[in-house]
């Protein structure tokens, strides 16, 4: 038996395939000692005081069970044959060997050292958040895959139990969902959902925002609305549509459209395909991590349609400029008397001329 097998049983990560060499190893007599007691050195417990008292009780436990094995080998002895008797025998010194180390961590964690395991437990959450001017790709325990775009954040355990894989969205994020029909995987975003199966799709969903927003590329999704026990079904999506809720007048839309737009950042591009001036500001503004505002009455009006791959804002400013009856003026960071300093802005004007304070 090797380690990296032996480790993977104890961590429950075993497929079929895995379990059933795990046992024919165990049924075999191919084990160890010394293999059992590497794997015990590793996980690094340190001596404590109080294990004399987990040590008398698993005594106490040992004592049960080689009562009971004894007893059901006598009740069993008269009905098995030398050869069965033989691999009783085998399995029951087997299971000494594996049993001991395996039962003595298992009571040392869950009496003296729960706090330091944590990490084990399928309930633990982690976070992972996109600071700003960054992308975040990394890929979930069932082998999913998220990208996790700047300014947001999503919440997932260490391991999905239950009847579907549920995480948390503030922000967007891009995600390649690994198949399990059984299984369903949920995007919780403020109260709406997200359930898939194998699916390709993209939810954009800051908790600042008055909007939800689903773009689908593969696969199919339904769009749930309500808490996690009593969600409602609001729509189903088929590949190529894009859904959006408005919390202010609490209705949703559905139109099937070029998706580019809504997933293009994930290879670092900003594309704009006749979106409304106010759109494009709130795009840039969170791309950029400035805070970009439009000063005359009517400028939400204007469409955009452009591509930018990875420029500067100056730059995508000046481009701004150069197409649209807009000018610009950028007022930098400046110290304040307590030693902090201003954010950066950026206000759009109509024509009339950029300017740099």
């Amino acid at each position: 038996m090797t380690k990296d097998l032996l480790n993977k049983f104890r961590l429950n990560k075993c497929n079929a395939t895995e379990v059933d060499e795990f046992y024919a190893e165990i049924t075999q007599g191919n084990t160890d000692v010394n293999l059992f007691r590497s794997v015990w050195d590793e996980i690094g417990v340190e001596l404590n005081p109080d294990l004399q008292l987990a040590q008398s009780r698993l005594d106490k436990v040992h004592h049960t069970i080689n009562l009971n094995q004894s007893k059901r080998l006598a009740e069993r002895k008269h009905t098995l044959s030398g050869k069965t008797r033989q691999l009783v025998r085998l399995v029951s010194k087997v299971a000494a060997v594996l049993v001991l180390p395996v039962l003595t961590l298992y009571v040392y964690i869950q009496f003296f050292e729960s706090d330091r395991f944590d990490y084990l437990s399928d309930s633990s959450k982690y976070e992972v958040v996109a600071p700003p001017n960054s992308r975040t790709q990394f890929e979930l325990s069932d082998g999913t895959v998220v990208w996790l775009n700047q300014g947001s954040k999503l919440t997932y355990p260490h391991h999905f139990v239950g009847s579907t894989r549920s995480v948390q969205l503030d922000g967007e994020a891009y995600f390649e969902v690994a198949t399990n029909k059984e299984i369903p995987f949920v995007v919780q975003a403020g109260n709406l959902a997200v359930k898939a199966v194998g699916t390709s799709f993209n939810v954009k969903s800051f908790r600042e925002d008055l909007k939800f927003e689903t773009s689908l590329e593969s696969g199919k999704v339904i769009i749930l609305n309500g808490s996690k026990d009593d969600a409602k079904e609001v729509c189903e999506m088929i590949p190529g549509e894009h859904f959006v809720f408005d919390e202010n007048t609490n209705k949703y839309s559905l139109h099937a459209e070029d998706l580019t737009a809504y997933v293009s950042w994930k290879e670092g591009k900003l594309v704009f395909r006749e979106n409304p001036l106010d759109e494009v500001v709130e795009r840039l503004s969170r791309w950029y991590n400035v805070k970009i505002q439009l000063e005359d009455p009517g400028l939400e009006y204007l469409t955009f349609t452009a591509t930018f791959v990875d420029e500067p804002l100056e730059q995508v400013l000046e481009m701004m400029e150069s197409i649209a009856p807009i000018s610009y003026t950028i007022i930098a960071r400046s110290k304040k008397t307590d030693g902090t300093f201003t954010e950066k802005k950026v206000l759009i004007h109509k024509k009339g001329g950029n300017q740099i304070n």
